[in-house]
């Protein structure tokens, strides 16, 4: 096998690597909107738009791998089962709080931009057009990571009863 041949076949498997993080990233905001009780309205519109930022990652991926003739997998398999199984649980485990479906999608953003990093980090394996694609995809991974973590920062208000003094 020729190296130009190798290096298509690794990038291929870092792109499908990519494909199933978007499907995972897919599943957790829709199950988050699913199981959450009187979500905010600010939180349904993000999660609606986190949901089609990922189905537009997933599609530039399907398409760049067929663009170097590659095989993309854009299924969700056994492990978005598992991970399905995994969140069930861990919502019994930490509620349907506001608080708790914020931090359940942070870790989540987390996961989605560690794995991007990983996948910049093997930029040997992969053409120049490929690279500027996860890197791209990453910078807007990156706001919307900071706009669930805006979510996390603000406080529910409180109605308070003011007093007037003359």
């Amino acid at each position: 096998m020729t190296h130009s041949i190798i290096k298509a076949e690794k990038a291929t498997i870092i792109l499908n690597d990519l494909i199933k993080i978007n499907n995972e990233r897919v599943i957790c905001y829709q199950l988050a909107a699913e199981r959450a009780v009187n979500l905010d309205a600010d939180l349904k519109h993000l999660f609606k738009r986190i949901i089609a930022e990922s189905m537009e990652f997933k599609q530039q991926l399907i398409d760049k791998i067929n663009e170097h003739d590659g095989n993309p997998r854009s299924g969700v398999g056994i492990s978005g089962m598992i991970y399905r199984a995994w969140h069930d649980l861990k919502v019994i485990f930490t509620g349907n709080t506001r608080h708790s479906i914020i931090n359940f999608c942070k870790y989540n953003e987390e996961v989605a931009l560690h794995a991007y990093r990983a996948a910049l980090n093997l930029s040997d394996e992969m053409s120049n057009d490929i690279y500027m694609l996860i890197e791209r995809q990453q910078e807007l991974l990156l706001q919307s990571f900071a706009s669930v973590k805006q979510c996390h920062e603000v406080r529910p208000y409180s109605v308070h009863s003011l007093a007037y003094f003359n």
